[in-house]
Order: structure tokens, then sequence, then C-alpha cells
């Protein structure tokens, strides 16, 4: 038995515990409590867990576990996940993502040929009733009185009110706050930022997930999330990247200012263990 299996083991049983007892406590899976008390840490999911779980196991069983995670660091896997890609997965993802740029880069501009389209209707419809007015000027005479002003005054005042309605339009499409997945998989821009911070929302979805969540270099919180449980956090606008760090990216689900991010190349990967940065522009 390893050493630091037999140090946290021999805690939980002074603390009366058995292994059924801490797998309601720590919400591990029961067969990772007995590989981390037999040193088998190659039986977790992945080297984020082992760090993770020792650290719930050791707060669970009353001992220190920044002075157990420093004692035996030399034994524990690092904590930084590994994402190895073969030849021929670089390759499809590559053609994948070609295959899309063209897609992507139409995406990007459909605020604007929406705005042009919406402005072109209305201009076509005004023009239409002006032909239309003069068509009917020219066929009949009639007296001219108050009430052929009041109309065109009315109309003036629709189109107007119709011009400002599309302008207001396109200013809060234009100022609203965007993420963008880069070219880099799993490394997403935030735009429009609002001065007062960014509000994310991290949730486990479908199952269980451990997240580490990172200001800059400076770690916020890491904490095991059960499906349907929440974790917010507001990153100060002075704050110019995040990190979301997920030991099961398919159980994850990240939103921005009530946006939720497009997970799915991640999620569809060949690891689970993911780190999503998140850069905001200025």
């Amino acid at each position: 038995m390893d050493e630091i299996g037999q140090k946290l083991r021999n805690a939980r049983i002074k603390k009366g515990y058995t292994i059924d007892d801490l797998q309601q406590i720590t919400k591990i899976q029961k067969r990772y409590l007995i590989a981390i008390e037999e040193g088998q840490f190659d039986h977790l999911p992945g080297d984020f867990y082992v760090r993770a779980f020792i650290k719930q196991y050791s707060d669970a069983v009353g001992i220190s576990s920044d002075d157990l995670l420093e004692e035996y660091k030399a034994d524990i896997p690092n904590s930084q996940p590994t994402q190895e890609s073969t030849p021929e997965e670089t390759k499809t993802r590559t053609i994948k993502e070609e295959s899309n740029s063209f897609f992507s880069n139409l995406g990007n501009y459909i605020p604007q040929i929406v705005v042009g389209i919406v402005v072109l209707v209305i201009i076509g419809v005004i023009a239409f009733g002006m032909v239309h007015r003069n068509q009917n000027a020219s066929s009949v005479t009639i007296p001219k009185d108050n009430t052929t002003q009041t109309t065109k005054k009315k109309s003036t005042k629709k189109a107007t009110t119709a011009k400002k309605t599309t302008t207001k339009k396109a200013a809060k499409t234009s100022n609203e706050l965007t993420v963008k997945e880069s070219s880099t998989e799993g490394t997403y821009s935030i735009t429009n930022a609002p001065t007062s911070g960014v509000k994310v929302v991290v949730e486990g979805s479908g199952g269980q997930a451990w997240v580490q969540f990172s200001e800059g270099s400076n770690t916020t919180w890491q904490q095991a999330l059960s499906s349907g449980e929440k974790k917010s956090t507001t990153v100060p606008s002075d704050t110019t990247t995040f990190t979301v760090q997920t030991g099961n990216v398919t159980n994850t689900k990240v939103t921005i200012d009530g946006k939720a991010v497009d997970l799915s190349k991640v999620q569809s990967g060949s690891t689970i263990v993911r780190t999503l940065t998140f850069n905001i522009e200025k």
C-alpha cells in the first residue's frame, strides 16, 4: 500500500468512517477511494482527478490537504491535464475546421446582413408608396386640402420612427456581449464585455465534473459539481483572461452573461480533461 494511501486510510479509520461513509461525504465513487488508499493512481480518470480527490479525501478525514499535497508532491501526478492528439486526429480536425471556416466567417456578418435587409425593405415600402401616390395624383384631379398634407406628415413620421427603431436595433446588436471560439480549439474570445465585470456560471450537466476556475494565473476556486449544481463567479473588468479547467468536459456547461458557450467541438474530442481559455478583448 502506498505511503500516502496508508496515511489517509489510518485517518479514515480513526474518524470511524467506512469507505461507504466516505463516499457519501465526498461524493467520490467507492472504487476511486479504494484506489487512492492502495496508491493505484492510474485507476483514476486522469492526473487532474488525483490531486482533486486526494484533497477532498484528506479534508473529509481531518488532514490538512495543503500540507499533505506538499509533503507527497513527488508521488502525486501533476494536476495539469495533458492533451495529446494523434497525427490522424490532428489531420481530421484540420479538415473539419477548413470545411467550416466559410460558414463560420459568414456567421460573423449575419447581424449586419439582417439590418441591411430590414433597411432595404423599409426603403422599398416607402418608395412604392410614393410612386403609388404620384400615379393617383396624375390620373385624378382632386382639391388640395389639409387631409392630404396630414397624410403625408403621418407617412413621413412613420418612416422616421421606423428608421430610428432600426438604428437602435443595430446599435444594440453591435454593443451586445459576444463569445466566439477562436482558431485554437478550446480558446474563446469575449467582446463588448460590460464595465461592471463578466458573470460566469459553470454547471455540472448530465453527471459530476471536477472544475478549477482561474483568473489570470490565480486559482479562484475548485470544486466537484454534481449534475445540475452551479457555481457563479463575476470576473472583474480589469481581468483580461480566465480559464475553466474541467476533469470531465462532457459533463460541463459554461454560461457567460446569460449566453451558453458552445462546447460541442471540445466535448467531441479525444479526451474529457480539458482547459477552456477565455480572452476578454478590451
